[in-house]
Order: structure tokens, then sequence, then C-alpha cells
């Protein structure tokens, strides 16, 4: 709840430059406002905006589909209407962080261009990591 119509007036006017593209730091210098008190309007939004951070449940659900699905990442940033490149970038990190811990054995190339995995379209890792994973879980099974 808004507690005061100078707030009131604020968050119509944060909520305007934000739709309008504008990121919370400038917002916050423009007004003459704490990003501290921004940054809680656009978060409480749920407006996507540039330069808003992953929210774990969709961290999750980002390695859900492109670890257990399987799914390529165009299609999994279509699917929660983020950018490729942030689906891209978290994945990457998600895979450098189970390599250090050693949880595969599959070493995978970056590609200057894009190679076609027959199941997973366009990857830029070759071997394509979830036809590796999916191999060395079969093999497991067996």
């Amino acid at each position: 709840m808004i507690a005061t119509e100078t707030e009131a007036n604020y968050h119509a006017d944060i909520m305007r430059m934000l739709t309008d593209g504008m990121r919370p730091f400038q917002i916050a210098n423009q007004l003459g406002l704490t990003y501290e008190f921004v940054h809680t309007i656009c978060f409480a939004s749920e407006i996507r905006y540039a330069g808003r951070h992953l929210t774990q449940a969709m961290k999750d659900e980002i390695r859900r589909l492109r670890e257990i699905e399987g799914l390529p990442i165009r299609k999994i940033a279509q699917r929660l209407g983020v950018s490729k490149t942030v689906v891209g970038v978290w994945s990457r990190r998600r895979y450098l962080a189970v390599q250090r811990q050693g949880g595969t054995t599959v070493v995978p190339v970056p590609l200057k261009t894009p190679k076609r995995c027959p199941v997973h379209g366009l990857v830029r890792l070759w071997p394509c990591v979830a036809c590796a994973a999916t191999a060395s879980k079969q093999s497991r099974n067996r």
C-alpha cells in the first residue's frame, strides 16, 4: 500500500519511466530518489526491465528445462519471456559450476560458429552437453 500522495505520484512516474525503457538507477537519478525506493517499486511491479536479475524460481526453471527436458536456449527464453543471452549466460555459469565440482566427464569445446545438434538445435558447445548428459544418464541406468 502506498502511504502518501507524494509516493503515489512517484509510483506512477516510476512505472511510466520503467515502461519507457529506463533502468531503475536512471529513474532514481532523474527523480532525485533513493535507488532502494525505486528498486522496491520496480521489483514489486513484476515488469521485465533491462538490468533485472533472475529470481531463484526462474533459475530453477531454466535449469529444469535445460538439463532435464533438454530444451534449446531459444525455446527456454521464449517460454520464460527473457532474452536468449540471459538464459545462455546463466546456463554457462551453471555448467562451469558443475565442472568445478567434478560433476561431469564431458568437456565440450566452445565453438566460434554454432553447430547444429540433431536433437537440440544450434549449440555453441560441442559435443552437445544435453546429448552427453542424456547418454551418461542412460549408461548409468543400465
